[in-house]
């Protein structure tokens, strides 16, 4: 349904937001006048995904831990559900992160930022006692920090709420039950895989037209401009295609080799951008044609 990504200084109030959120959609879904689906309200924070404070006195510790939270929250993520992120979020670039996985799950992103001037949040650090972070973590924390913007789409809707004021509720509810719902980015969508051992496919078929081709211009020279014919043989099917030659050239070993080196990369890229994947093309038939008419195109002769 939603995601809502809570950032801002460590002690800035984070924690009160968040579960102040939370009891309030709670309580707009429980209202007589709720029509939508049912929904559940999920708070994910640190605690709750084994990250101690500690975890943010190194680097290594760090990613250890927002690998930690991630997956807490990507097992959060859902149609029917409404999660709340209550951590640092600091990182802008893990903020985009969980962008993409909420668009992959097709829910609504938001982000909340609390604003508190870095002298209150020491107030508030130095009260906490033993769950407090080292002072150097502490000031590293806020040094660091990378404020959210709403000129970028991972941070959008941005509500910006100062620690001295009420959040703006209904604004909220209105984004994450009514907003526009992108769909995934093409760096998360899932493709299908094309068979295994196409590159032994490729690569072998090719070899077998340029082998065929170069054996029968030696065979037979004088012909060389009529339809070659093309066998393609293998222990799951045979097939043959013709391809034809440019009437006024002759064609040499290494422009065939230079040109089945050009095609293998044309479609070993394709196949990477998912473009082969979704479509077929990978039996040695298909390669077969896929080959010649790439040739025939070169040459004018289509």
């Amino acid at each position: 349904m939603a995601l809502v990504t809570i950032s801002g200084y460590p002690c800035s109030g984070k924690s009160t937001r968040a579960h102040q959120l939370k009891d309030y959609f709670v309580s707009r879904l429980s209202d007589p006048s709720y029509t939508g689906p049912s929904l559940d309200v999920a708070v994910i924070d640190d605690e709750g995904s084994h990250v101690p404070r500690s975890t943010y006195d190194s680097s290594a510790l760090e990613k250890s831990g927002r690998a930690n939270l991630y997956t807490a929250v990507t097992r959060s993520l859902g149609t029917d559900t409404i999660t709340i992120v209550d951590s640092a979020n600091y990182i802008k670039g893990f903020r985009y992160q969980m962008y993409c996985a909420a668009r992959e799950s097709r829910v609504r992103p938001c982000t909340i930022h609390v604003v508190a001037p870095p002298d209150k949040c020491r107030e508030w650090h130095k009260k906490r006692g033993e769950c407090s972070y080292k002072p150097a973590t502490f000031d590293n924390l806020i040094m660091r920090f990378e404020e959210p913007s709403s000129m970028v789409r991972w941070d959008s809707p941005l509500f910006t709420i100062p620690w001295d004021e009420d959040p703006p509720f209904e604004d909220i509810w209105n984004a994450i039950t009514k907003g526009d719902k992108k769909p995934p980015t093409s760096a998360v969508l899932q493709r299908n895989k094309p068979p295994p051992n196409t590159l032994q496919t490729l690569t072998s078929t090719t070899s077998t037209i340029v082998t065929s081709l170069l054996s029968h211009l030696s065979t037979f020279p004088s012909s060389s401009t009529f339809p070659i014919p093309i066998q393609i043989s293998s222990s799951s099917e045979s097939s043959s295609s013709v391809l034809h030659l440019p009437a006024d050239r002759r064609v040499t070993l290494s422009e065939m080799q230079r040109l089945k080196r050009q095609y293998e990369s044309v479609q070993l890229k394709a196949q990477a951008s998912g473009g082969l994947a979704a479509d077929g093309g990978w039996t040695e038939a298909e390669v077969a044609v896929g080959f010649t008419r790439f040739l025939e195109e070169l040459w004018g002769t289509r």
